[in-house]
């Protein structure tokens, strides 16, 4: 089948949810689909190009002045602008079917294009489109935003969402009628050169921590700063692997809580070098207040770390206390640095976990996920043919009698 993936953010732009899109739709080619993207254009990056064997449009936003971050009036305009280019690449190309990611702010795109080209739609529900807890413009806290996306929602053929929790969120708090699917994330096993401590700078006899994710609100890295001078070992370090607009606020936070001198703050990695600073660290730690699923967390287990995460969200699907690392209560810096000091006091525990989360982590890999969105897609599929088909004998015979007299 042929497929038009619709995302607002797809790398280099953005954080998780556009990686995990790419390996999707990566996923999908290995399967002989043919898969291509509309997407945010940025400066530098063509408008049309080939990335790794998927056909990239983009198309241009205003205001948007970072690779991590998006800004309102980048959201806002990808719905006139998205619509335009994606006008003309549907024009010049015949889809399947479109997969669009992120109900808002990707969905009405998505919703529109499908309705101009009679294109079946999937909606694929992510994590800050539903609920995010950091935003006013959330759709749990602002009316319109919130009559936006269940209006996108219960505008498409099929929703798939990315764990239980989001499904609830969407059922309870947001309305959704249209089908729901739980897929989660998959992994696509990394390749990459392990590197020494020392040649990743990374302190030899250090017990060391490390946190991937955009610095923004939402992750909560604020928790873990306060976590980490609760602990008060300056033999344990931190390691913070991200860009965003909280950054100015973490390095002041950390110099008032005496912590700084534990901090490195790597800025954005990507690809082998981020699995090498991971491998080469002891545990993982992210304390979100909330995480639609958190494809990072898969990837720290691959490399056989233990995990520190929040009890609520998404990564309550496969994460366990006890067995993968631990949970702790959002918003609660002390029983965060009580996880945390488990895992540092006892180095046999850390590699215990870790061996755990090697294997477990095994159960999802990018090919399963693939399997899966295949056979949605081809269901949605059939669904639509059966109803055009239907409609166009009822248009024909419109008594429905077999064109026989009465």
């Amino acid at each position: 089948m042929r497929v038009l993936m619709i995302n607002y953010e797809f790398p280099p732009l953005g954080g998780g949810g556009g990686v995990a899109s790419y390996e999707i739709a990566q996923a999908l080619s290995a399967r002989d689909h043919e898969v291509d993207v509309l997407t945010t254009k940025y400066r530098g990056l063509p408008s049309e190009e080939e990335v790794d064997g998927l056909t990239v449009y983009r198309a241009p936003v205003m205001g948007r002045a970072e690779l991590a971050t998006a800004s309102l009036p980048s959201m806002l305009s990808f719905l006139p602008m998205g619509i335009a280019r994606g006008r003309k690449v549907l024009a010049a190309h015949s889809y399947d079917i479109l997969n669009t990611h992120f109900a808002i702010p990707s969905g009405p795109t998505g919703v529109a294009l499908s309705r101009l080209s009679k294109t079946p739609h999937v909606l694929t529900i992510i994590g800050g489109d539903i609920y995010d807890p950091s935003k006013r413009l959330s759709p749990g806290r602002n009316p319109l935003v919130r009559a936006a996306v269940r209006y996108v929602i219960n505008s498409t053929d099929q929703v798939i969402a990315i764990s239980e929790d989001i499904k609830r969120r969407a059922r309870e708090d947001l309305g959704c009628q249209t089908p729901i699917e739980v897929v989660h994330y998959g992994l696509t096993p990394p390749s990459f050169e392990r590197k020494s401590r020392e040649e990743l700078g990374v302190p030899e006899n250090a017990v060391v921590l490390i946190s991937i994710g955009r610095l923004i609100k939402r992750k909560a890295i604020d928790d873990l700063l306060q976590a980490l001078a609760r602990i008060g070992q300056p033999d344990v370090k931190l390691l913070i692997i991200g860009e965003g607009p909280e950054r100015v606020n973490l390095e002041e936070m950390s110099r008032s809580l005496g912590v700084s001198e534990q901090l490195s703050f790597l800025g954005a990695i990507w690809g082998e070098r981020k699995f090498q600073y991971l491998a080469a660290a002891d545990m993982f730690v992210l304390p979100s207040l909330h995480e639609g699923f958190g494809l990072v967390f898969l990837e720290a287990m691959y490399c056989g770390l233990p995990v520190v995460a929040s009890d609520t969200g998404g990564q309550t699907d496969f994460l366990r206390d006890g067995e993968t690392g631990f949970l702790t209560p959002v918003g609660d810096p002390e029983a965060l640095a009580e996880g945390i000091a488990r895992l540092t006091g006892d180095e046999a525990l850390r590699r215990r976990m870790g061996e755990f989360n090697r294997e477990y982590v095994r159960r999802f890999h990018i090919s399963g996920v693939a399997e899966r969105y295949e056979a949605i897609f081809s269901g949605v599929i059939g669904r639509a043919r059966r109803s055009a088909g239907s409609r166009e004998a009822n248009s024909v015979n419109p008594s429905g009698d077999g064109g026989l007299a009465s």
